[in-house]
């Protein structure tokens, strides 16, 4: 039999009805010839520049935690989107909004990157991120206290000459962010203005494990967090363990727990990236 003229209309409708990839205007990605030290994201909308973005010797993992808006432990891909290093820069339609920033860089890595992914969910051992029996250490900041940082731009805190406690020195945020410095067997975890959730975000890194925020504070904390992580000098360290630590100085607690995860797996991408 054959099909009727008006399936043949129907196709024809959907096709037509199909929505092009939003693309960037001009977009460059190249491997970066640092290959290490610190990485910088600027521009973009909601900043100060809004119509362009410039990723500098970026690891391909931050950018792909952008662009599909997951968090660092539903990311599964090689060894290699956390050490190789790139520079992308582009040029957005006027007046673009996050969210479509976020879908054309999807589709210049799954082009450029020639990246295929696909997301599954598993049930996998985490941590809950709860209050300690006798409640939180820390308290929320009042709204004007916290003042937001700019989307898109990267922290940047700086060092003072002064030593603080156990020699570590003291740090100046200008604005909200996590950073983790060590010295010698012991490190120190600065937040300024973060949610639980972002703290959980943090430990997940550290512990090796998704931490899941289940605190049910709200609100933004600044605090400052001493312990002695693993490895061969624990033993050299002053400070207890990131465990005892988040009780002891924050009033949390982490426990084990096994739950589902959505994860995005990266099944392809190429080293290299495609000629611009």
């Amino acid at each position: 039999m054959r099909p009727s003229a008006s399936l043949f209309i129907l196709s024809a409708a959907m096709a037509l009805c199909q929505t092009p990839p939003l693309t960037f205007e001009a977009a460059s990605v190249k491997p970066s010839a640092a290959q290490t030290g610190r990485y910088t994201m600027r521009g973009g909308p909601g900043t100060s520049d809004p119509g362009r973005i410039a990723y500098t010797n970026i690891m391909l993992r931050a950018v792909l935690l952008n662009a599909w808006d997951v968090k660092n432990y539903q990311l599964s891909g090689p060894d290699w989107i956390d050490t190789l290093r790139f520079d992308i820069t582009a040029v957005l339609p006027r007046d673009a909004t996050k969210e479509q920033l976020q879908a054309m860089l999807r589709n210049l890595l799954e082009t450029r990157f020639r990246m295929s992914l696909h997301r599954e969910e598993k049930v996998l051992p985490v941590y809950a991120l709860l209050t300690a029996k006798n409640g939180p250490k820390i308290r929320p900041l009042a709204e004007a206290a916290a003042t937001p940082a700019e989307p898109g731009e990267a922290q940047i805190a700086t060092v003072k000459q002064a030593e603080g406690r156990d020699g570590f020195p003291v740090l100046s945020m200008p604005s909200p962010g996590l950073i983790v410095e060590t010295k010698n067997a012991s490190a120190r975890i600065t937040g300024k203005a973060v949610s639980m959730s972002k703290f959980a975000d943090m430990l997940s890194s550290r512990i090796g494990r998704p931490v899941l925020d289940a605190t049910g504070l709200t609100g933004n904390f600044t605090f400052q967090l001493y312990f002695t992580p693993d490895g061969p000098n624990a033993a050299d360290g002053t400070e207890p363990n990131i465990f005892s630590a988040v009780q002891e100085q924050l009033g949390l607690r982490l426990e084990a727990r096994k739950a589902p995860v959505e994860l995005l797996v990266i099944d392809h991408a190429a080293k290299v990236p495609a000629e611009n």
